[in-house]
């Protein structure tokens, strides 16, 4: 008979024959000896043995140069797989009422999708100005709308506000405005635009006010730093500053004045037009790609939220069952073995839900280093301490140390659980070749978690649900434990 859940059965199997050997009086880990130390011992190395499972699997990556129409179609088809897994996953009961909301989500979508592969035969272009604050963006924008624009009636331009705005997703192009060397918090959001699929064009503004020497400098700076990345940078000046022009008149007097220079953008004018020129097509066909992805993204997002339903009820299944685990042999050593195990399981059971295969080793593995991590971040200390200060006072015996385990196994596995979810979910979004599975960088997400729930009433009343899954102790819960749980874990 095949076992559903090997990791449970062998960890908790393993728990449940060392406790028993405990309370006997002969423990495995001392001699080896004896016949339950033998029974102990088998369950352990079957469950260390069985189900060697293959690795997670990722599908090839997606290419994204040259980007081309098939490119599109095959971005656009992975979007309509994910709603058509959606469909397949949605409750029977939303599934025969097309008028829940999810339906006309997904008709929206499919329409969206429609649109996109309509796009690809405009011939208007949509360019973007963007850069911080005093670089220049609106002296630009006014002086390519009178002098460029008029012989480029199909082209449309729009300056963006702000330096964390996103340019519009239809931007086929973005005009990068610096005022002189790049700034980290510039370097940061070009390579932001690159990564979200923008087609980038680096403008360096206000040259003139910069000395010969400085400004070549500046230039080889900035074509250094952009070169490898495909950036094309002209140099100009949208507006500059007023000169001073020095005359002398006849009668032997100087005066000055000052004079406005005529703006210097031709470089800027004449790459743009030889791009629209060349590379129209292409710039229509990257923005539609970019489209694309986000219509992927869109679905995988819908597809989370209905996994995250069932997600959450295995966690609930998962927590129970930790509570249960501890309560009834509350010995630290065979509390962190059946934790593990539990964790084990749940990593390959959230896996499953979201579309990754975790062998047995593999979840074994990520289990140990969850566990590690509480341990490391105090996190099982804190938890075990907030707890214990609350239900110390309801009675000092085994069962009531017995309480305070279960309920901190509870605690602990639905954090690591709601840790899954998000690492899951993000790691969903990312294309296949960017996703990584490390389990031992979720340390800031535990934290996260923790102190989110630490400084809110979420803790209150799972404590008050927790207990009612520990009979023993239910019956002590009183109206003024509430406050005292928030004073406990707000302490620790």
């Amino acid at each position: 008979m095949k076992l559903k859940r090997p990791i449970l059965v062998g960890g908790l199997g393993l728990s449940a024959s060392l406790w028993l050997l405990d309370i006997v009086g002969h423990s495995p880990l001392a001699d080896g000896s004896g016949v339950l130390g033998a029974v102990a011992l088998g369950s352990g190395l079957w469950w260390l043995k069985q189900r060697a499972g293959s690795a997670v699997e990722i599908a090839p990556p997606l290419a994204l140069d040259p980007v081309h129409k098939a490119l599109i179609e095959k971005v656009l088809a992975e979007a309509e797989s994910r709603l058509e897994t959606l469909i397949e996953e949605l409750p029977e009961s939303v599934k025969a009422d097309k008028a829940q909301p999810i339906w006309s989500t997904i008709q929206q979508q499919r329409q969206a999708a429609v649109q996109a592969l309509a796009q690809l035969g405009r011939e208007s272009l949509a360019i973007a100005i963007i850069g911080n604050k005093a670089t220049g963006k609106t002296a630009l924008l006014t002086q390519l709308n009178e002098v460029w624009k008029p012989s480029e009636s199909q082209t449309t331009l729009v300056e963006v506000q702000g330096e964390d705005t996103l340019p519009p997703s239809e931007a086929d192009l973005v005009l990068f405005v610096t005022a002189g060397d790049l700034m980290q918090s510039e370097l940061q959001r070009l390579q932001s635009l690159l990564k979200s699929g923008y087609r980038i064009h680096l403008v360096f503004n206000k040259q003139d006010q910069l000395a010969p020497l400085d400004r070549q400098s500046v230039v080889q700076r900035l074509q250094t730093r952009v070169e490898d990345l495909g950036i094309r940078v002209s140099v100009i000046s949208a507006q500059s500053n007023p000169i001073t022009v020095r005359r002398h008149q006849e009668n032997g007097d100087v005066e000055d004045s000052f004079e406005q220079p005529f703006p210097q953008i031709e470089s800027l004018t004449t790459q743009l037009t030889q791009l629209i020129n060349t590379e129209a097509q292409q710039l229509v066909m990257t923005t539609t790609l970019r489209q694309a992805k986000a219509l992927m993204a869109s679905a995988q997002t819908l597809l989370n939220q209905q996994r995250r339903q069932r997600a959450m009820s295995l966690i609930e299944q998962m927590q129970w069952l930790a509570a249960g685990s501890a309560f009834a042999s509350p010995l630290p050593s065979l509390d962190l073995l059946a934790s593990t195990a539990i964790n084990a399981q749940m990593i390959v059971d959230l896996g499953a839900v979201y579309g990754q295969a975790f062998s047995l080793e593999q979840a074994k593995t990520a289990a140990g280093t969850l566990a590690e991590l509480l341990v490391k971040l105090g996190l099982v200390e804190i938890s075990t301490q907030a707890l214990g200060s609350l239900l110390k006072t309801q009675a000092a015996t085994y069962v009531a140390g017995g309480a305070v385990q279960g309920v901190s196994a509870a605690y602990l596995t639905r954090m690591v659980g709601l840790s899954l979810i998000d690492f899951f979910e993000e790691q969903s979004l990312l294309a296949p070749e960017q996703r990584k599975f490390a389990f031992a960088d979720m340390g800031s997400r535990l934290q996260t978690l923790f102190q989110a729930t630490k400084q809110t009433a979420g803790l209150q009343p799972f404590i008050q649900q927790a207990l009612s899954h520990l009979p023993a102790l239910s019956s002590g819960w009183t109206q003024g434990e509430p406050q005292k749980v928030k004073t406990a874990v707000n302490a620790a």
